[in-house]
């Protein structure tokens, strides 16, 4: 099997809260997937689970990337293995350079790069999503305002480039313009990528071609 298969899982919190139960998804190379539900449903803490995030629990099912379950793998090992989030509540890590955090996440994915390129096209980037004074010297996302955070995750998206790209709520905190822009930006992709998108806003979701949806409280 070719792809991430969410093969009935459910998951809690730390505390033993149960948030998913006994959820079944296939998400396929090169695809674009819309995930939906009300509020509290349980979208982020799906895309937490598939990252490994410590702050919950599977209790049943797996986590199948190409038919290899990912159970006992940690978060940056299923990051080697081309797997991102966009958080939708993005750190600030001080003391850390947006190059520098970028420059070690290729290096730990092991693959060859011309950094001189990578900033190039941050730069070019940056501009298109409308992300201005834009400076990778800067300490990763400290200072930023919450729609600069939003820009900031997927400026590292297109420069990491991973096989399953998951965008928890890229759009909240952007305003119309924004959300135009980043739809447009996300469209120009030309390499494998699956996206995943979390939103509630139906103007983003709308933007895409052959955009399959799925609601996760019908799941």
């Amino acid at each position: 099997m070719k792809g991430l298969l969410i093969d009935h899982l459910s998951v809690t919190t730390e505390s033993g809260k149960p948030i998913l139960n006994d959820v079944s998804i296939k998400f396929d190379d090169n695809y674009r997937y819309a995930l939906i539900g009300q509020n509290g449903c349980g979208k982020s803490t799906l895309l937490n689970a598939i990252m490994g995030s410590p702050d919950y629990v599977v209790t049943g099912g797996h986590i199948l990337l190409d038919d290899t379950d990912l159970a006992d793998t940690t978060t940056d090992e299923r990051a080697k293995r081309g797997l991102f989030l966009a958080s939708q509540y993005p750190a600030e890590i001080e003391g850390v350079s947006y190059a520098d955090f970028l420059r070690t996440s290729l290096d730990n994915l092991g693959v060859e790069y011309q950094f001189s390129d990578i900033l190039t096209n941050l730069q070019t980037n940056a501009k298109k999503l409308g992300f201005r004074n834009f400076d990778y010297h800067r300490d990763l996302n400290v200072g930023f305002s919450g729609g600069e955070k939003k820009k900031s995750e997927i400026l590292q998206m297109l420069a990491l480039k991973p096989r399953f790209a998951f965008l928890d709520e890229p759009d909240s905190g952007l305003d119309k313009l924004s959300v135009r822009r980043l739809a447009e930006l996300l469209n120009e992709i030309n390499y494998p990528t699956t996206l995943v998108i979390v939103s509630h806003h139906d103007y983003l979701l709308s933007s895409f071609n052959n955009l399959t949806t799925y609601n996760l409280e019908e799941l």
